[in-house]
Order: structure tokens, then C-alpha cells, then sequence
């Protein structure tokens, strides 16, 4: 029953996540009237993206049987995953970036990712350009392409 519960909770967490990935790529576009987005233009794709990437990651703790509701930052959810899926996404991070990279290191890129949504959903009372936007990007296609490689049947 268990186990049950925790495959319904990821795919939640994997709708979720890919409706708010879905958004953050709609909002990021445009209308053609309109000039090429500024910073309070970008600022709701930026909060659904970094939303988009912690369901993806609860999405791979649930199917490992590890979900909590725990209000977790990211770099944190990173460093619950077993070492099996830290691996693979990391693999899958190097796959979509060009770039060979150690666990290490892509934590401190989480850590710098860590409450990017609060931040820019509150852009107005801080600074959040320190947001790697394309590490952002990144990251969500590989804990979505992480996740979709152990539930094919889910794409």
C-alpha cells in the first residue's frame, strides 16, 4: 500500500511539476506586440521554473520512497536522493550542458538555485539576477529526463 501511495504522490508531483515547467515556457514568450521580456517580464516564468524543478526533484524522492512534505530548499531534496539517482541526474545535467561536472559541484549549483522562487517571486524587495537562469533550464530537462528514464510510460 505503501509503495502505491508513494508512485501516486511522484506522478503528482511529476503533473505538477510539468504544468508549472509548461507555464514558466509560455510566459517566457512573448506576445509579438510586446519587446523582448525585461526583469518583471520574466519574473513569473522564472518562479514557475524554479517550482518546476523542486516538484521534479520531490517527484524522484517519492519514487525512491523517500517523500516528505518537509518545506526543503533544493540543494537539500538534492542530498536526500539515493547516490544512484544523484548520479544519473548529474550524468543527465553533463548530457544537457556540455559540461563534465562533479556532485559537488552541481550541489553548489542547487545551492545557488536554492529559493529561487521565493526570490523572484519577491523581486521587487531583493536582488535575484544572482539566478543562473540557464542552470535552471538545465536542471529541470535533467530531473525531467531522470525521472521519465526510470517511468517511460509517464512522457
Amino acid at each position: 500500500m505503501e509503495d502505491t501511495m508513494d508512485k501516486t504522490n511522484a506522478l503528482l508531483y511529476y503533473h505538477s511539476a510539468n504544468a508549472y515547467y509548461l507555464g514558466a515556457t509560455i510566459l517566457m514568450k512573448p506576445p509579438k506586440q510586446m519587446a523582448m521580456p525585461d526583469l518583471s517580464m520574466a519574473q513569473p516564468s522564472v518562479t514557475c521554473a524554479a517550482l518546476a524543478l523542486k516538484l521534479y526533484v520531490k517527484c524522484l524522492l517519492a519514487l525512491e520512497d523517500n517523500d516528505s512534505d518537509d518545506p526543503m530548499p533544493l540543494a537539500a531534496l538534492f542530498r536526500r536522493l539515493k547516490d544512484g539517482t544523484r548520479k544519473m541526474l548529474l550524468t543527465r545535467f553533463d548530457e544537457f550542458s556540455n559540461t563534465t561536472m562533479s556532485s559537488d559541484e552541481l550541489l553548489k549549483h542547487l545551492e545557488a538555485l536554492d529559493n529561487a522562487f521565493v526570490r523572484w517571486r519577491y523581486i521587487h524587495e531583493q536582488d535575484a539576477r544572482n539566478v543562473n537562469l540557464a542552470d535552471l533550464d538545465v536542471l529541470i530537462l535533467a530531473a525531467k529526463s531522470t525521472i521519465t528514464a526510470s517511468q517511460p510510460d509517464w512522457c
